[in-house]
């Protein structure tokens, strides 16, 4: 995995610091400090959360493959929720302006905003439609998680688990990055 597919904790800092309020503070923690897919984030409802133990339960229905899991969270993502839900007990982390949930597409327009705030927005490609791809996306910061998470020791098993892989194997493409996570 090339470097370009994460970000440095430099440049994390960067969007948090760019993030113009605790709603995208918290979703950049959420992607990139618990590893949530996009389409997990944008469906977490206040009862999903265990503050008391610093658990996040990802329904099966909200889930790739419908497999449900718990997530460990870091002190700084659980404030961060815990923000976000001021004053609510229950219902939609994020709710739409209309009803239900935002969408993956609104969490990405946010990033996007939040990255060209912080400097680090850049079209990296365009696809077949013509479409430009920006380097900084949400899945971006999953990846940028696991990286971390090795970097800091954390046991690809874990690392797995965490990220809801099926297979050793696809946590296994962050091990690529660094080779000292081999030893």
């Amino acid at each position: 995995m090339e470097p370009e597919k994460f970000l440095t904790p430099k440049e994390f800092n960067a969007l948090l610091k760019a993030a113009k309020d605790d709603r995208e503070r918290c979703i950049l923690l959420l992607l990139a400090g618990a590893g949530l897919r996009v389409g997990e984030m944008t469906q977490i409802k206040a009862e999903d959360t265990d503050f008391s133990k610093g658990y996040l339960h990802i329904q099966a229905v909200n889930a790739k493959f419908d497999k449900p899991r718990t997530v460990v969270l870091l002190p700084s993502v659980a404030e961060a929720i815990q923000r976000q839900l001021t004053g609510r007990s229950k219902g939609w982390l994020f709710p739409s302006y209309r009803e239900g949930h935002i969408s993956a597409r609104q969490v990405q327009n946010i990033l996007d905003g939040i990255a060209t705030r912080a400097g680090l927005q850049e079209v990296k490609r365009q696809d077949k439609a013509g479409k430009n791809r920006h380097r900084v996306h949400p899945h971006l910061l999953r990846h940028s998680f696991a990286v971390w998470s090795l970097d800091s020791g954390v046991p690809v098993g874990d690392l797995q688990d965490q990220l809801g892989h099926t297979s050793l194997a696809t946590t296994g493409i962050y091990l690529k990055v660094s080779p000292k996570h081999r030893r």
